[in-house]
């Protein structure tokens, strides 16, 4: 998977979004730690789903995942 250092393919993108749908979340964590400099603009549906403002993108929406895993797996 390519390093999204600011734009990321809608493929990996779309991939993403169907991964937060899965009900374990690794998927979504594998593919968040590749996409935190996303500067791709979320789906408005997606962040209302994830509880972000309007407008946020997916390297926000990566994050949000990352941090949602710390939060719930502390080390």
């Amino acid at each position: 998977m390519p390093n999204a250092s600011s734009f990321t393919p809608p493929a990996i993108r779309d991939r993403f979004l169907a991964a937060l749908d899965e009900p374990d979340g690794l998927s979504a964590l594998r593919f968040a730690l590749h996409l935190t400099a996303s500067r791709n603009p979320l789906p408005g549906l997606t962040c209302l789903q994830l509880g972000l403002p309007m407008g946020s993108s997916y390297g926000s929406a990566a994050r949000y995942v990352l941090d949602r895993n710390r939060e719930h797996h502390p080390a």
